[in-house]
């Protein structure tokens, strides 16, 4: 069955039950979306590594100040 044979057969479904299955969609499209992002975020999370630096003193970052500075 096409898609416009599926729509033509909603639309000629009473309201209540249209909305059934458009409710019936979203869920399905929620589901599916859900689990493609899941995975995707797990597979985009790489490790990285943090590298420490000595500047030869204490270094005090204020950050009002840091902005007050750019105007």
């Amino acid at each position: 069955m096409s898609t416009t044979q599926i729509i033509q057969l909603a639309e000629r479904l009473p309201l209540l039950e249209r909305l059934d299955v458009i409710n019936a969609l979203y869920a399905s499209l929620k589901r599916e979306l859900t689990q493609k992002i899941s995975l995707s975020s797990v597979n985009d999370e790489e490790a990285f590594e943090l590298i420490t630096f000595d500047l030869g003193q204490e270094v005090l970052a204020d950050r009002h100040e840091i902005y007050a500075e750019r105007g």
